[in-house]
Formats: C-alpha cells, structure tokens, sequence
C-alpha cells in the first residue's frame, strides 16, 4: 500500500496511508471507530476507489488478479448471506461463480467447525456462526492471502481462542494474513506485527512489542485512602475495582515518595500491567493532542 488517501466529499477518510503486509505473519491492523480501517480494506479489495495513490496484492491491485478468489480471501461482513440459504449452498455458489472445486466446501466448513449446522438456513445462525461461515468463504479457494475485518466479533471464548489459533496456523503455513479488530487483548496474543491509524493516518507500524506504553499506571492503595489521593492530587486518573487509586505521570517510587512525605503508609503499590491496550490508548491520545 502506497500513499493511500481517500476522500468522501469533505471527509478525508484515508490520508497517505503507505503499509506493507509480510507473509508468514500476521498483522493487526488497529485504529478507534472511524479511524479509516474498513474503507482501507475495502479498497484493498477492490469495493471502493482510492481517491490516490495505490493498494495492491503482490504487486498488482485487486481487479487485476486473474483469479482474486483464489490469491485472496477476505470477509468484510458478517450479515452479508443470504438468510434462506443454508451455510453449504452459499459455498457452493461462491465455490462455482469463482471456478473452484466443489470438493473445498466440505473441507472449510469442517475446518471452521460448522459442519454439523452445514444444512441449517444461515437466517438461523448466531453471530458467531456467521463469522466462521465468513472465514470458511475466505478460505474456500485456498488463498495465499487472507484479509479479515474483525474476525473475532460475537465469538465466545472457545471460538476466540480457535480464531487465533487459526491465524497462527494460516501463517506458519506461509499465508500473508491481515486482521483487523478492536478487542486489542486477543490481538496481542494473535499478531506479529502492527499497524494502526487514526483519522485515516499512520501512527504505528512495527511488532506488537513495540506498542507497550512508555508510562504504565501505578496501582496504590492505603487505609487512608482519601488522604492518599489528596496528596497525589490529579494524578489520580480513576480506581480500580477494588477501590484502590490509578496514577498516571508518576512512576512507583515517586508515589512511594509522596505517600512517604504525607505521613501516609502504604498497603499496596505496583506497575498496572497494561499490555498492549494500555500502549494503543496512550498513542492514540497522542495522535489525538
């Protein structure tokens, strides 16, 4: 992807936006709602116009492809069956209007898991269903490249953790795999590498590791808690469940310190493991200021 900008009257949805997805690895591609992650994609493949620049898949763009079902699978939309059509005649159609075997739907539906339901009216299916009936229809004409738009939305925490697995899979086996996706927890233990925008631009490009937060919060508590926070005055930013104070701006030995000089004695003080969400909402309120 090379300077990608796109353009909806006066909305600047994508602006030069340059990327490059590796195979054998997976790429997370993350930003808040409206940051221009689905318009990015749907350009990528091929449903919507770049207004300039260039997305292309090995070098060449979508509709160039001369046979796209089979270099790239992708699933944008987890309500786009139809809802009368039973999970294997809707593979069955796409298996023949992209000139693959027939042979394959059998074969995704029972890698997704839905054999069982193959004969059960899509209308029927929980969200959940239809997001793995969506990857059997990426997967279905064996794709090198794989182009999932929130693969793991309506999964319960078996499916979650079989999405995962899935993808590791798909890329050890050398398949170049890009997932978008707002539930950061599941995507740090998914990806390899990251790319996240906001408002349509680039603000991270790297490995995951990459994105921890440079000012993890403090966790204290004491039996005099509201003396405490007194002392700490605003950089307390919240509580966590258990009542005790979130700092920000400070790191353990200064809080220490300031309990210290309060008089106040400490019952419990520690680094807040934030992980991978902590380092996404730290940069995207720094995009944002």
């Amino acid at each position: 992807m090379s300077r990608l900008a796109k353009r909806y009257r006066e909305v600047l949805a994508v602006d030069d936006l340059s990327f490059t997805v590796r195979p054998g690895r997976v790429t997370g591609f993350l930003g808040p709602n409206g940051a221009g992650k689905t318009t990015t994609l749907r350009i990528v493949l091929g449903l919507a116009a770049a207004s300039s620049g260039a997305a292309t898949i090995g070098g060449r763009r979508y509709r160039d492809l001369a046979q796209p079902l089979r270099e790239v699978g992708a699933s944008l939309e987890a309500t786009s069956f139809h809802p009368g059509r039973t999970a294997r005649d809707h593979l069955r159609l796409q298996a023949t209007a992209g000139g693959i075997a027939r042979e394959r739907v059998p074969l995704v539906l029972e890698q997704v898991g839905l054999t069982a339901a193959a004969g059960r009216r899509v209308g029927g299916y929980s969200l959940g269903m239809r997001q793995r009936l969506g990857l059997a229809a990426a997967l279905l004409g064996d794709p090198g490249v794989l182009v999932l738009d929130e693969p793991i939305n309506g999964l319960d925490p078996e499916g979650i953790r079989w999405v995962r697995s899935l993808l590791r899979t798909l890329a050890a086996e050398g398949r170049t795999v890009l997932v978008s996706s707002h539930v950061l927890s599941e995507v740090e233990q998914a990806v390899d590498d990251l790319v996240v925008i906001d408002r349509g631009r680039s603000v991270y490009q790297g490995p995951v590791g990459g994105l921890a937060p440079t000012h993890p919060r403090i966790v204290v508590d004491a039996g005099r808690r509201a003396d405490l926070a007194a002392a700490l005055g605003p950089r307390v930013v919240g509580a966590a469940p258990d009542g005790a104070l979130l700092v920000e701006g400070v790191d353990a030995a200064e809080v220490g310190r300031i309990a210290f000089s309060a008089g106040i004695a400490v019952t419990h003080l520690a680094a807040e493991t934030q992980g991978l969400e902590g380092g996404f909402l730290e940069l995207i309120r720094g995009a944002g200021s």
